[in-house]
This record gives C-alpha cells, sequence and structure tokens, in this order.
C-alpha cells in the first residue's frame, strides 16, 4: 500500500502525462485530494469555559496560604503523566519551561515549546486513561499569560492515531472538553495523547506559545440528586461536611450513620441517565455503582472489562444494587434504560466518610470516588 510520500511522489512523477492521456486526469485528481480528505473529516472540539483574562495564581495562592486544596488542587484529579515534548524553550535562571510542568498541580509553571516562531507543528504528550482540562497559556501573571502566546487549536492523537481537533478559549480559566470516546475510559488502561499546535492567539509580546497545566478530572452527580440520611433525603448540592448520612455495611447489609467529611463540585459536559424499574439516577459515566456479580464499577469500566460496545446491549442484562425504602433492605434491579447526555453540568460528589466508604444516592448504591 502507499504511503503519503509515495502517493505525491507518484503523481509528481506521473504529471507529464495529463496532457497525453485524459483518463490518468481523473486518477490524479483523486489522488491529490486523499490526504485533504482525511484532514478534513477528523471532528472539532470546542472547549468550554477558559474566558476570564485576569486571575491572579500569586495573589490566590498568598491568600489561601498553602500549597494544596484551597489554592490550586482540584478533588476527583486523576492521574496523568506529561511524556515528551518536540521542543521545549531553554530554562531562564531558576525557571524552566519543560512538559512536567503540564502536570505538576502548579499553574503558575508552564510547558513552552522551543521553536523561535510560533510553533506550528510542536507538540506534547500526556500518557493518561482520559484528558479533559486545560490551562491555555502562560499563567505565572495575568501580564506573562497576555504577553505569551496562547494556543488556539490543536491536533489531538491517541496512540499515534488522528482523533479530532480541539479549539481553545483565549482565556486563563480552566477549560473543559470531552475527547471523541471519553465515555468509554478505563483507569487501568491508559493511552498517549499527543497535543499538536495547529493555530495560535499570538502574544503580546512574545512568539513562545505556553500551556500552563493538562489534567483528567472525574467523578459525580448532577445537583438534584438526594442523598439518603436517617429521616429523609437531602439534594447533594446543599451536603456539606459535618452533615450525616445514611451508609451500608456490605457484609451485614445493614444500614448504617455515617458522617461526610469532604465534598467537592465540578464541571463536566457529559453525563450518565441510569434507570431500572422503580430508580433514576443521572451520574458521569466514571461514578461507580454496585453491579450484580461483579461488585462497584463504572459502567464504562464495566462496559470495557466485558467487552461489551453500546449501552443497548446492557438494557435488561445488568442489575444494581439498590435501597428498597418500604422494607430499608438492599436488593437489585435490572437496567431498563441508559442515555449519555452532553451539555455542561455543575456536578457534586462525597469524597469522604467517617464510616466506610458506602452512601445511597437515589435509591442507589454508589460510594466514595
Amino acid at each position: 500500500m502507499l504511503n503519503k510520500l509515495s502517493l505525491y511522489f507518484v503523481v509528481y512523477s506521473n504529471l507529464s502525462l495529463l496532457s497525453m492521456k485524459k483518463p490518468f486526469t481523473k486518477i490524479v485528481l483523486v489522488l491529490l485530494t486523499i490526504p485533504f480528505i482525511s484532514f478534513a473529516q477528523l471532528p472539532i472540539i470546542k472547549a468550554e469555559g477558559g474566558t476570564n483574562r485576569n486571575i491572579n495564581w500569586p495573589k490566590i495562592k498568598k491568600e489561601a496560604g498553602t500549597d494544596g486544596p484551597g489554592y490550586f488542587y482540584t478533588d476527583c484529579d486523576q492521574e496523568t503523566q506529561p511524556y515528551k515534548a518536540s521542543s521545549t524553550l531553554a530554562g531562564q535562571g531558576k525557571k524552566s519551561y519543560g512538559v512536567k510542568n503540564l502536570g505538576d498541580g502548579n499553574p503558575m509553571s508552564a510547558w513552552v515549546e522551543g521553536k523561535p516562531d510560533y510553533g506550528i507543528g510542536e507538540s506534547f504528550e500526556i500518557k493518561a486513561a482520559a484528558v479533559n482540562v486545560i490551562y491555555n497559556g502562560y499563567q505565572s501573571t495575568p501580564n506573562n499569560w497576555l504577553e505569551n502566546s496562547r494556543v488556539k487549536r490543536f491536533k489531538v492523537y491517541k496512540n499515534n492515531k488522528p482523533l479530532c481537533f480541539l479549539d481553545l478559549k483565549d482565556g486563563m480559566e480552566e477549560q473543559h472538553f470531552e475527547l471523541p470516546g471519553h465515555e468509554n475510559y478505563n483507569l487501568l488502561n491508559p493511552h498517549i495523547f499527543k497535543f499538536e499546535i495547529v493555530d495560535v492567539y499570538k502574544g503580546s509580546k512574545w512568539p513562545d506559545v505556553a500551556i500552563s497545566e493538562v489534567g483528567f478530572r472525574g467523578c459525580c452527580f448532577i445537583e438534584s440528586t438526594l442523598i439518603e440520611n436517617a429521616t429523609d433525603a437531602t439534594s447533594i448540592s446543599s451536603l456539606k461536611a459535618g452533615d450525616i448520612i445514611s451508609g451500608l455495611d456490605l457484609s451485614s447489609g445493614k444500614i448504617q450513620s455515617t458522617i461526610i467529611q469532604k465534598t467537592t463540585k465540578q464541571t463536566h459536559l457529559s453525563v450518565l441517565s441510569v434507570e431500572t424499574a422503580n430508580k433514576k439516577i443521572v451520574i458521569t459515566p466514571d461514578h461507580p455503582l454496585y453491579i450484580k456479580d461483579f461488585g462497584f464499577s463504572s459502567i464504562s469500566r464495566y462496559m470495557q472489562t466485558k467487552k461489551i460496545l453500546t449501552y443497548e446491549e446492557l438494557i435488561g442484562k445488568i442489575e444494581l444494587m439498590v435501597l428498597n425504602e418500604h422494607t430499608n433492605q438492599v436488593e437489585y434491579e435490572k437496567v431498563s434504560g441508559l442515555e449519555l447526555s452532553k451539555g455542561v453540568f455543575e456536578t457534586y460528589s462525597i469524597l469522604n466518610l467517617s464510616e466506610g466508604k458506602t452512601f445511597i444516592a437515589n435509591g442507589f448504591v454508589t460510594k466514595v470516588y
């Protein structure tokens, strides 16, 4: 099979035949368009957020008085490993601009490409189960962010295969996106994601193109999800540390009280509606439920483990553990509906409990992420 280079050579070496053999003209035109058709067919993903251009991270850090939670660390972050870059700007004094800065949890550091122009074609690679958060530009200060160039469009590859184009906003806030196939990731099965610069927002002073942080954020429930306690149920968006809710002792099947120690709020771009005969819950595709004969697992991970390709294949086939409010006992109900929705969703989750790890959400048995 001809690769692209040999394909171009065949076309070029036979251009002289155009005036001699008219049928060959059609063949040449078809060959010439092949690379451009495949390039144009990649989907374009547009990031959400990222409109604020005046985030003063040094001030935020100083006010928080810590390098941990409250400054930049985000609950539900999953592991991402910056892998390599095609080029890197040489360090200046104590400042370095290597690819590891993309995953150091510090928005004031950045990877900066090392070419003298605007870095078109330069790239970095991330090893992760998925990637869905990015901080565009060099965010050490609002002024540095403005003076240096930022990415307008990436071409994204997954395991060396072109996946999509990713369009970013020109701002300092975190930007959220979901790459094709995002809902099917498995935390135990990381991939190599390559981000190649296609277009940029030009800096007011420097052509250097920078990215400050790249990450993967999981979990949660939509705000209307009800969490059981001893007397009633409360919307998860209203819960806070110190509130008492109902947990489940899996070994005995008994309901017990437990105290919330930590909650979180995140932004996601897709949620999965899960229905049984008597219950319904809307969660992010990575959030665990208890599946009969399998244990706690996200629907996504279960599908990958069982090599199931579509949600329809699960309808009526798997059973989820739920709480029967009349008997106060747990039982199983078959899944009767699964539907993925796209949008911008504010989601919530419980991260730590004083006793155990399980709790009841909309009647479903789940656990801290």
